[in-house]
């Protein structure tokens, strides 16, 4: 009974802290404005994360781009499996601009006793200064 009722307690304040906005994402986001429409700015940010050695996997006007590169320059630790820099890219209507967004992230990839576990890992430097590239050549924006 003891056991269930610390369980329950550990949940819920879990949960409280998610929806309070206790977790922060070690993942930055770029903002920039184009004058470009929707479709040609998504098509711009995807031709940019393909020149910087991405693999775009999604390219979609209405949900964006998402794309990964392999990270073969950083250190490995024993267990990990692969590491690779994420930019997740969107653009949507902003009064006659369209509002880009990339962020840049980090994952890794983890071998455990119960196969291999991704796991998320604040931005590499390579990643951040690629999504300011994208959001440079693409809109002109410096946030």
């Amino acid at each position: 009974m003891i056991r269930t009722l610390s369980v329950f307690v550990a949940l819920t304040g879990v949960a409280l802290l998610a929806a309070c906005g206790g977790f922060k994402s070690d993942w930055p986001t770029v903002t920039g404005a184009s004058p470009q429409t929707v479709s040609v700015s998504v098509n711009c940010m995807a031709e940019q994360a393909k020149s910087l050695g991405y693999d775009v996997r999604v390219v979609d006007h209405k949900r964006g781009v998402e794309a990964t590169r392999n990270d073969t320059i950083d250190v490995r630790y024993v267990n990990e499996f692969r590491r690779f820099d994420v930019i997740s890219a969107t653009a949507k209507p902003d009064n006659g601009n369209t509002r880009l967004e990339v962020r840049a992230g980090t994952r890794s990839h983890y071998q455990t006793r119960r196969g291999t576990t991704p796991t998320d890992e604040p931005a590499s430097d390579a990643a951040k200064k690629d999504a300011q590239t994208i959001v440079t050549a693409c809109g002109g924006g410096t946030g």
